[in-house]
């Protein structure tokens, strides 16, 4: 993780992984092998990016949304720059707002989507992020590759949208809720974006759905798995459409 100190320490959910040694903090300069979580990736994290992930690790930026002006990309060095497709969050600051996720959630996200959910599970711990995005991230999980990734977004977003009409919702939480924005470009066969504040801590606040309570011998064997695919923290804060990630 590449930590920009630009959130609180006591709420950033990336200070508190590298705290339990499931991320290890990157220097700005290093060439990262693997795949990195960043508003800079032209296309979306998917099952593609799988063995890479396995081989190489997964990292994230860790920098406040409404500070990315001030994110040194240039600095931030690797080959495989990924976005994350349409979620949403379920941290404190930005519960239940689209593309506003924190440094865990995006890099929870990532593992879930490319085949690794034991490994998100440990990351998000008590966490609600998983269970509020459950169908979403299963969908996602079952995408080949960035494109079909895309396509599903559109295709849930969509019913989103018709739904809304069908209630007849006002404009303001309608255009809030769906802001076209918050998704990624199918030119781009896929985006990400994140939360525009600092990763926070997310607070449990809730059961993570299947399988979230594992038992403490398998969040060991997660957590023992993560290090050993090289999972660093790199905030995810760096990702744009699909989805942003801070904190």
């Amino acid at each position: 993780m590449w930590d920009l100190g630009q959130c609180d320490k006591k709420r950033c959910t990336g200070t508190r992984l590298v705290r339990h040694g499931l991320v290890q903090e990157l220097r700005l300069g290093t060439v990262f092998p693997g795949v990195i979580l960043s508003p800079m990736g032209r296309n979306c994290v998917s099952r593609a990016d799988r063995q890479l992930i396995a081989s190489r690790g997964l990292a994230v930026v860790d920098c406040s949304w409404a500070r990315l002006d001030d994110v040194p990309f240039a600095r931030i060095k690797g080959n495989a720059p990924r976005l994350l497709p349409w979620l949403l969050a379920a941290n404190p600051v930005n519960y239940g707002r689209p593309a506003k996720l924190s440094c865990a959630e995006a890099l929870a996200a990532a593992l879930y989507i490319c085949g690794f959910p034991a490994e998100a599970r440990a990351v998000m711990g008590r966490f609600n992020f998983l269970s509020l995005n459950e169908e979403l991230l299963e969908g996602y999980a079952a995408c080949p590759g960035p494109e079909e990734v895309i396509e599903y977004q559109q295709r849930h977003v969509a019913s989103l949208q018709e739904g809304s009409r069908r209630r007849e919702r006002g404009p303001e939480q309608g255009d809030d809720y769906l802001d076209p924005d918050d998704l990624p470009s199918s030119d781009s066969s896929g985006t990400e974006s994140e939360s525009d504040s600092t990763a926070t801590d997310e607070g449990g606040q809730g059961p993570l759905g299947h399988g979230a309570r594992s038992g403490e011998a398998q969040a060991s064997e997660a957590g023992e798995e993560l290090a050993r695919l090289g999972v660093s923290g790199e905030r995810r804060d760096g990702s744009r459409s699909p989805e942003q990630h801070s904190g």
